[in-house]
């Protein structure tokens, strides 16, 4: 790849969630959606770069599955960007406590109040596919879900002080991070001890060492995954989930939150480790693939993913 996905981070976010933010307070949904088309059509049009990656992503997707009926047309393309506008509307609901968990279908719930419930701290591996937020206001009720987001970028600072505005019950917080160093492994441990959840993604090559990935199939070509989650679990030693939400057909978002294992162990031996990480991110590609398939147009990477020849 030619362009690290951290530099292509959209300009001007945190002033355009907060503008956003105040819109809906103020005036409601409906004419957030009237500013919000014109945002998007404008960054739709202005930044290349995201709009050519979102082209490629939807050509890969024609051709590894035709029966979508996408492809990498502009108008398909300004779709995938409507749908990632829709889902920060979502994301906004979520956070001021006014989602509606009626429309919610969690078919693995029990499963993961049960975790709740235990006491347990786990690792959740997710994807930029769909609304996480939307699982947090389902534990609402238990008032003990704590999920720290491992992100990447610079803004999380930012986005923490945005969210200490809204989120009255500090369940979520953004754990800036470029690289796992033992530092910040003996403060997750810590958290996975204190009954806490640590949330990363599974479809970004790290920042501080783009060169720790493994190339697995995804969508039918080799593509680029990190080997952070894996080498993270083996740190931990904890049980490990896989964790997606998004919108399905009927307008309700499903989640799926289903076990991957009870311990990731990785050989001592860095060497020996390429293998075994390489079988985890072909399972989890696997996963990816499936949901992506389900809702293609909330799958948000917006940057070149594919290794091309």
């Amino acid at each position: 790849m030619s362009d690290h996905w951290a530099t292509m981070e959209e300009r001007g976010i945190l002033w355009g969630m907060r503008f956003l933010l105040g819109v809906y307070l103020l005036l409601g949904k409906p004419f957030f959606r009237l500013f919000l088309y014109p945002v998007v059509g404008y960054y739709f049009l202005t930044n290349h770069r995201a709009r050519a990656a979102s082209r490629d992503y939807l050509d890969q997707l024609h051709r590894f599955a035709p029966r979508l009926g996408l492809k990498g047309r502009l108008w398909h393309s300004y779709r995938h960007f409507l749908s990632f506008a829709e889902c920060l509307l979502d994301k906004l609901v979520v956070w001021l406590g006014r989602f509606d968990t009626e429309s919610v279908v969690f078919h693995q719930r029990k499963v993961f109040l049960d975790l709740l419930d235990s006491g347990r701290g786990a690792l959740l591996v997710t994807a930029h596919l769909g609304n996480l937020e939307v699982c947090r206001a389902l534990a609402d009720e238990r008032r003990r879900l704590r999920l720290n987001i491992l992100v990447h970028t610079k803004h999380a600072e930012k986005f923490n002080r945005l969210l200490a505005g809204v989120d009255r019950a500090r369940q979520m917080t953004l754990i800036q991070v470029t690289e796992i160093t033992p530092a910040v492994a003996i403060q997750l441990y810590e958290k996975i001890q204190a009954g806490e959840f640590v949330v990363l993604v599974g479809d970004r090559i790290p920042v501080g060492s783009p060169d720790r990935v493994v190339t697995v199939p995804f969508m039918g070509e080799a593509a680029d995954f990190p080997q952070g989650p894996y080498l993270l679990a083996h740190l931990l030693q904890c049980p490990v989930y896989t964790l997606f939400c998004y919108l399905g057909g009927d307008g309700q978002y499903q989640i799926y939150f289903d076990k991957w294992a009870d311990r990731i162990r990785l050989p001592r031996k860095p060497a020996a480790r390429m293998e075994p990480m390489a079988r985890y991110a072909r399972e989890f590609a696997e996963r990816l693939e499936s949901h992506c398939l389900e809702a293609p147009l909330q799958w948000f990477n917006f940057y070149p993913f594919w290794r091309r020849t």
